[in-house]
């Protein structure tokens, strides 16, 4: 499985650092697995997976839902004040991804496991001479 986002971007994208000072390296590598293995179940049906290159649109929605997961394990209120703004990034994400599945939106700068046309196989070419009469 490729992991779509990095711990770095957590921070870029999810979470203030001061959230993540007590959460283990460990613990937010897998979130980050989780959160791409969610992804993957939604990009395969548009994409051969696994994705070779992708942009930051789908970084930011892997953060979003692994920042939703490390903080609702950690424990917090998901109705108070800025605690919502997790939530409704985690359904932001999570709606984005239905849009793909379903061929509404194309995240920018995906390359999937498509072989290219000449995947190196054989083939054949024919240039046979035509003799063509004047009369």
């Amino acid at each position: 499985m490729t992991r779509y986002a990095e711990r770095s971007d957590l921070t870029r994208f999810g979470l203030p650092a001061a959230a993540l000072t007590n959460v283990a390296t460990a613990t937010q590598d897998a979130a980050l697995d989780a959160a791409s293995a969610v992804a993957d179940g939604y990009l395969r049906g548009r994409f051969e997976l696994p994705l070779t290159a992708w942009g930051d649109d789908l970084r930011r929605a892997i953060c979003a839902i692994a920042s939703w997961d490390l903080m609702t394990a950690r424990g917090f209120d998901p109705n108070a004040g800025a605690d919502e703004v997790l939530r409704q990034r985690y359904e932001d994400a999570i709606a984005w991804l239905k849009s793909i599945a379903l061929g509404h939106v194309i995240p920018v700068d995906v390359v999937d496991a498509t072989p290219d046309e000449d995947d190196g196989g054989t083939f054949s070419v024919s240039n046979a001479r035509r003799r063509w009469l004047r009369r």
